[in-house]
């Protein structure tokens, strides 16, 4: 019997819970404000996988103001900012209860103000104009028709390497074949690190050469050199190493670098939207 009365009385409680207004502070205000529905921006797409909340568009921050400014709510308003490299602006839902203001953040809307480092195609690019194989009038016209994303958005990838973005893994691909023995000079550069033994005993031929040369027995010094073969001439498979590198700069890359910069710009986003997650509408 007691079993019972005591579901009853729990079905009860959250009934009547159901049924109260929102918690309340000491002066009767109410404390929570939940966004009302918005459709989601459609000319944008979400900047991972299954998280639609965070999207990103190709439309220009001016566009995306005048899209939310048409469709204001009564409560909403639209607050600019600018912080750090971003400039943007957020639609708020605000309502007064009594002597407070209640406020909560419907979507934020982000621009990048300032460009970063410039991307690493430019570099390559620069050098192949510095080599004589391209014109500044080319590399100028390139820097004009891709200015833009160097403040662009991406959206995220999976497995792509430094932050995980497409235009990583674009800019991994161009690497690749634009520096195709990368790994292997990287390999011979750490497989020949002069050891501190090999460092001691180079320090100590030269102190024993610069006694001798001061001695001026020319005959020493070349029985001492030819004592110390090791050392005369570049370290096993630093001459194949030196090849590849003289290759890899004499290499044209100038279309697998713009090549980057084109599908870098395919993948460019001008403005990041950040919606409540309760905001959007189903």
């Amino acid at each position: 019997m007691k079993k019972i009365d005591l579901a009853a009385r729990a079905a009860f409680c959250l009934a009547l819970a159901a049924a109260l207004p929102l918690p309340a502070s000491a002066d009767g205000d109410q404390e929570i404000l939940a966004p009302h529905p918005m459709a989601v921006y459609q000319a944008s797409v979400p900047e991972k996988g299954g998280v639609d909340n965070v999207r990103l568009s190709k439309d220009s921050l001016g566009m995306l103001r005048a899209h939310f400014k048409s469709r204001l709510q009564p409560g909403d308003r639209i607050e600019e900012f600018s912080r750090d490299d971003e400039e943007g602006f957020s639609v708020v839902y605000a309502k007064k209860v009594g002597k407070k203001e209640l406020r909560v953040t419907q979507v934020t809307v982000t621009a990048r103000a300032d460009k970063a480092a410039p991307h690493q195609a430019f570099g390559e690019l620069s050098n192949q104009v510095r080599m004589g194989r391209h014109s500044e009038a080319e590399f100028k016209l390139l820097q004009n028709e891709h200015a833009g994303i160097e403040s662009a958005y991406f959206r995220r990838a999976a497995g792509a390497p430094g932050k995980g973005s497409e235009a990583d893994l674009i800019l991994e691909r161009a690497h690749k074949a634009a520096h195709p023995d990368g790994d292997k000079l990287k390999a011979a550069g750490k497989n020949h690190k002069v050891s501190e033994g090999d460092k001691a005993e180079a320090k100590e031929l030269k102190r024993k050469m610069k006694e001798l040369k001061a001695q001026g027995d020319i005959a020493g010094m070349m029985a001492l050199a030819q004592s110390n073969k090791k050392f005369q001439g570049p370290p096993a498979g630093m001459e194949d190493a030196a090849r590849m590198a003289a290759e890899d700069r004499n290499r044209d890359t100038w279309d697998i670098w713009v090549k980057c910069l084109k599908d870098t710009s395919v993948a460019a986003y001008r403005t990041r939207l950040v919606y409540a997650p309760a905001a959007i509408r189903n």
